[in-house]
């Protein structure tokens, strides 16, 4: 069987990803800040690099803690660890935010891997699902201050969704963007759920003419809301 580290295990897309691994025929390695020493050491058929951040805003704020985390970081794995493969997981923000720090870096880092032999590189579109605990949707549903405009526009996914896609399609190699087939406005998503929402900061659309066949529609997102509504007993 082969064996997968996956890097950031602990975050919102490598839990997912790692779900989605233990459903396989894989031997999963959960590569976290606590054993990155010791996982180094080992050797991987695929590593996947889920690690990086994924604060849009806060890049913004502090550009040189993003460029560390993300294309540095992405530079250490590449050339310092041991694998066969290597997977990196990013963002559409790489090639349609080019504007600000966040797709900067994710575009650099995917320029380190591009030139590295025997890679994949996935953008994600924006994401929902299992233990969402930041982003604009986010901050909608449990009625925080976001920092976008309200007419921005998201390819929301399900993270188990994109999660599950990446893992069936680990013998790929090159650019792959996974999300949904089209987008849907944070207007529409806050109407049934926050009257006078809260935010500031410029209007953002991300998605893709290049999706890979078979994704849903953002609409989902509004089922994924309104669970969330029943459970809290709001509706």
């Amino acid at each position: 069987m082969k064996k997968i580290g996956v890097v950031g295990a602990h975050g919102f897309v490598g839990k997912a990803i790692c779900r989605s691994l233990l459903e396989s025929d894989f031997i999963v390695s959960e590569i976290t800040r606590e054993n990155y020493s010791a996982k180094r050491e080992e050797h991987y058929d695929i590593l996947i690099n889920t690690a990086m951040p994924s604060r849009r805003y806060w890049a913004l704020n502090n550009p040189e803690k993003d460029f560390e985390e993300t294309v540095s970081k992405t530079a250490t794995l590449l050339y310092s660890w041991n694998y066969s493969k290597f997977v990196q997981i990013s963002s559409m923000s790489s090639v349609l935010q080019l504007d600000a720090p966040y797709g900067v870096h994710k575009r650099a880092a995917e320029v380190l891997v591009e030139n590295t032999d025997n890679t994949l590189i996935i953008r994600l579109g924006a994401l929902y699902g299992r233990g969402l605990d930041k982003s604009a949707l986010f901050d909608i549903i449990n009625h925080n201050h976001f920092y976008v405009d309200i007419n921005s526009e998201y390819n929301y996914i399900d993270v188990d969704i994109a999660a599950s896609w990446i893992v069936q399609n680990l013998h790929q190699s090159g650019i792959k963007e996974v999300g949904a087939v089209d987008t849907i406005s944070l207007r529409e998503i806050s109407r049934n759920i926050w009257d006078s929402p809260s935010y500031e900061g410029r209007t953002e659309k991300i998605y893709s003419t290049h999706i890979e066949t078979g994704l849903p529609s953002s609409k989902k997102v509004l089922e994924y809301v309104d669970k969330l509504k029943e459970n809290r007993g709001e509706v």
